[in-house]
């Protein structure tokens, strides 16, 4: 049997205007919220993390006055290589991480935020 009209929709659901819902449903509806998952988070902010000190490595490279600037001796020598490092190996872990995201799931919070980062210290 077909409904035709609007009425007959709601005399086939057995619906009247003052019908209210049961406790039973609100409770149903009410009680059911999502779990917040919050296992990839450390993840995501170990990249962040590591992303910033990469990326202030970076800008300070460049930027006379910081401790690993410009002729600052054994010390620039040393954090430009690290940031150096760390971004070229940011680049392919990044690219890894959007490949290997089924078999290796933690891969890619930790890429993503890290380039991510880098990009924007660079970029400000």
């Amino acid at each position: 049997m077909i409904a035709k009209s609007f009425n007959q929709r709601l005399d086939r659901m057995q619906w009247h205007p003052t019908a209210v819902p049961t406790r039973e449903i609100v409770d149903g509806i009410l009680g059911q919220r999502p779990a917040v998952d919050l296992r990839g988070v450390g993840l995501t902010l170990l990249g962040a993390i590591l992303g910033i000190l990469i990326g202030v490595g970076l800008k300070g490279m460049v930027m006379p006055g910081t401790l690993w600037g410009p002729s600052s001796g054994l010390l620039g020598v040393l954090v430009g290589t690290m940031c150096i490092a760390g971004f070229v190996l940011s680049l392919p872990m990044a690219a890894l991480g959007a490949v290997w995201h089924q078999r290796r799931p933690w891969l890619l919070p930790v890429s993503a935020m890290n380039l991510l980062m880098i990009v924007v210290i660079l970029l400000s």
